[in-house]
């Protein structure tokens, strides 16, 4: 029996209707899946260690610049200073060959007698000191004592024409020096912002952890056990630096009660009549190196490359250094601190 029109029209409805659920299967829009995860919140940790790093590397750049300028303005002070004794000496020396030329007078005063005087008015009229010199090759020609004045006023004309030289040189390096110090000036002021704005970000991040999260941060590990120090110059600065244990991290303080790394340093060996340099870069280069698997309780312990973080070696492992900020000055794991580059015993 044939199926009737109602029933053949209900029948491709219902397949009209499947093939549009089915096509709107095959080609749903992204739209309709479900939503991607959401990336993982920065860990506040992490990014304060970064910021750290980073103000920890450009305040110690702060302090090199600082040094620097210091030994910029010692040689500007010095060049200038050797300017005016070489001016001087330029003067009197000129005087000397002018002076001199009052015997050559009397020199040629006496070629004319002896008729020579032509070929001394070559010698003694020449256009310039240069030329004058030049022509002493027919000094043979005359007497043992015209020769004798004509050689002293050679020396005269040499010795005037390098202390010119000299005068002209200690303006340049004067010169030099003082631009040199300038520069020095800028260089501190730019080195000091950065470090200001990294100093603030660090801060702002330090205040996001939690109580716990900073008191992992800042734990204490012990005192070194059974380290007996010696009498040499590093022992007697750490020792210096023990009694400073849980002074607050100040970023660019030396003393007496805050420090940062270098500061920590620099104060240390200023106690036992030593003037470090202020920087940990420039304290990298002091005294000499020494092996990791030698290393003694008075030792400077450097890291990261280049060199922005230096503490004592206090034996037993552990170093006592100006951690970090939020932190103090403490004993850390020499093992867990990040990238050593070296040490140095003085």
């Amino acid at each position: 029996m044939a199926p009737s029109g109602n029933l053949r029209s209900f029948v491709g409805a219902l397949s009209a209707t499947a093939l549009a659920l089915a096509a709107s299967a095959l080609f749903a829009s992204p739209a309709a899946a479900d939503p991607a995860p959401a990336p993982p919140k920065p860990d506040a940790r992490a990014q304060l260690a970064d910021a750290q790093h980073d103000a920890e590397q450009l305040t110690e750049q702060w302090h090199e610049a600082k040094d620097n300028l210091d030994a910029k303005r010692d040689e500007a002070t010095r060049a200038k200073a050797a300017v005016v004794p070489a001016r001087q000496a330029a003067s009197r020396a000129e005087a000397a060959e002018e002076k001199f030329r009052g015997q050559l007078d009397q020199v040629v005063a006496r070629a004319a007698e002896g008729g020579r005087l032509d070929e001394l008015n070559a010698l003694v009229l020449s256009d310039s000191p240069s030329d004058f010199l030049d022509q002493m090759t027919t000094l043979e020609m005359y007497s043992a004592d015209q020769k004798s004045v004509l050689d002293q006023a050679q020396r005269l004309v040499a010795d005037a024409r390098k202390a010119r030289a000299n005068a002209d040189q200690a303006v340049a390096v004067a010169a030099k020096a003082t631009d040199e110090a300038r520069q020095a000036v800028e260089d501190i002021g730019k080195r000091k912002k950065e470090a200001d704005a990294r100093i603030a970000q660090a801060e702002r991040l330090l205040g996001r952890l939690s109580p716990s999260e900073r008191a992992d941060r800042t734990k204490s590990i012990g005192d070194p056990v059974g380290v007996v120090l010696g009498g040499g110059k590093g022992a007697l600065a750490l020792k210096a630096a023990m009694s400073r244990i849980g002074g607050p991290y100040v970023w660019g303080a030396e003393g007496q009660r805050s420090f940062d790394c270098s500061g920590l340093v620099f104060w240390a060996f200023q106690k036992v009549g030593i003037t470090m340099p202020r920087s940990s870069s420039a304290q990298a280069q002091v005294g000499r190196p020494v092996s990791r698997s030698q290393l003694q309780p008075g030792d400077l312990v450097f890291f990261y490359h280049p060199v922005s973080h230096v503490g004592f070696y206090a034996g037993d492992g552990k170093v006592l250094n100006a951690v970090q900020t939020g932190d103090t000055v403490r004993y850390t794991e020499l093992s867990k601190m990040k990238s050593y580059a070296g040490a140095r015993r003085l």
